[in-house]
């Protein structure tokens, strides 16, 4: 029958993406979250409002192909195996399409509010997506877009947001078939731990070869990781969901400035992005900041971003810092591990920091022009400073994210200054992006 050939399916967490969901915080933490810019008249019905019926649809059929878009997160009883993405039988793309028309002005202010998050956190019972299209004052509209770290890196993120795109106005999504509509999620109880059993067993030649790959890692530390598991709903019980501690703010700079500042000081625009962030934070001491670099292209995990540490001399200018952070980025690749600062030098770490390209050519969502793009960085709760740079068409789009304590307004300014290579000689003996800099900064380019 159509029901026996139904089968069971689950993809197992790794052990580093397992910690991007183990508490509520780091949950929170780790969600992924932009907002694109659209024309605003292709996405409106002949009354002046949002076409939401059209926007939903061509949301669904962009999506349909797409299989972290029609996962969900399941754990298995008493933590005995890792959590796994299961198909969502229950899947409805209104759960995942929002809307505000109350017309809102695109501000700093306002960008948590475009993004989302006045709907909450994403639920762990869904496919971990969501869109919101808000009405903009100036007659455009912000589709924010929530996704998370467990399911993917950035580079996939953005994978997401050119799947939600096509090249052309007239263009629209192409057809694809749900790949899991043949597929079922292991059954309630013991069903992932068996579905476990059976991926173990088909991995290796033989259970005698199983047994010995199962013996190489120490019993004691998958003990404890079952345990963590099994008690994370006890831990939880008295944290729940924290306000956030960050906010971001946002620049936009012609991608032909910084392009021509990297070219003079010998490096690239993501060398340069590295050094301004590492300019802007160091004080009197050495900092060092989180820089993405990806892994092998062949491998499976669907996080295939590792991070290394780059350490900055704080008193050099931008240039030579750039070239700097070049030199450590190649040993780190041939290292295939992080840079680490010497033990008689240590460097306090600030945060996290990237430039990514996205597209060279204009992206259309039902006809729409996705005229901007604002992505923020993968931020931790702790971080100082960390920065996000997007590449799209001719722009580059700038997104600082520092705790609330700071002047994230006067924070990307300098960014933004010191990647075009106009901070001022008058500055340099200025410490940190928290003095009084105001008569440093200039308009921001572009």
């Amino acid at each position: 029958t159509a029901h026996a050939r139904v089968r069971a399916h689950a993809e197992f967490m790794r052990i580093w993406e397992e910690g991007y969901v183990a508490t509520t915080a780091t949950f929170d933490a780790m969600h992924m979250q932009g907002v694109a810019i659209l024309d605003g008249a292709p996405l409106r019905g002949a009354d002046g409002r949002l076409d939401r019926a059209g926007i939903a649809s061509w949301i669904e059929d962009a999506t349909r192909g797409i299989p972290y878009a029609r996962l969900r997160l399941m754990r298995s009883p008493l933590g005995l195996t890792p959590p796994a993405w299961v198909p969502d039988a229950s899947f409805d793309v209104k759960h995942h399409v929002r809307f505000d028309e109350d017309d809102v002005a695109l501000s700093t202010r306002t960008l948590p509010r475009l993004i989302g998050w006045d709907a909450g956190p994403l639920t762990l019972t869904r496919p971990l997506w969501r869109v919101t299209f808000t009405t903009l004052t100036d007659g455009r509209v912000a589709m924010g877009l929530l996704m998370h770290h467990s399911g993917g890196d950035a580079l996939r993120t953005l994978s997401f947001l050119s799947a939600l795109t096509v090249s052309k106005p007239d263009a629209a999504p192409k057809p694809a078939a749900d790949p899991f509509a043949q597929a079922r999620a292991p059954r309630i109880g013991g069903g992932l731990v068996l579905q476990a059993l059976a991926q173990w067993r088909a991995e290796h030649d033989g259970l005698g070869s199983a047994l010995r790959a199962w013996a190489r890692r120490p019993l004691h530390r998958r003990a404890r990781r079952a345990a963590a598991r099994f008690l994370r709903p006890v831990r939880d019980r008295s944290r729940g969901h924290r306000p956030p501690a960050t906010h971001s703010a946002f620049r936009t700079i012609a991608a032909g400035v910084v392009q021509d500042h990297a070219r003079a000081a010998n490096a690239s625009m993501n060398e340069m992005t590295v050094a301004s962030v590492l300019r802007v934070a160091a004080g009197s001491d050495p900092v060092q900041v989180r820089v993405p670099v990806l892994r092998r292209r062949t491998e499976e995990s669907r996080n295939r971003i590792s991070d290394v540490l780059i350490r900055s001399i704080p008193t050099h200018p931008v240039a030579d810092v750039a070239v700097d952070v070049r030199r450590q980025l190649e040993a780190a690749k041939e290292e295939a591990g992080a840079v680490r600062p010497a033990e008689d030098s240590p460097a306090r770490e600030i945060g996290y920091a990237t430039l990514v390209p996205w597209l060279s050519r204009p992206r259309y969502l039902n006809g729409a022009r996705v005229e901007d793009l604002i992505v923020l960085p993968a931020a931790l709760p702790d971080d100082e400073l960390s920065m996000f740079a997007i590449l799209y068409t001719d722009k580059i789009t700038v997104t600082a994210t520092a705790p609330r304590t700071s002047d994230v307004e006067r924070t990307v300014e300098r960014l933004v200054q010191e990647l075009a290579g106009s901070w001022t000689t008058e500055c340099e003996g200025q410490a940190t992006a928290s003095d009084d800099q105001t008569a440093c900064i200039r308009p921001a380019v572009g």
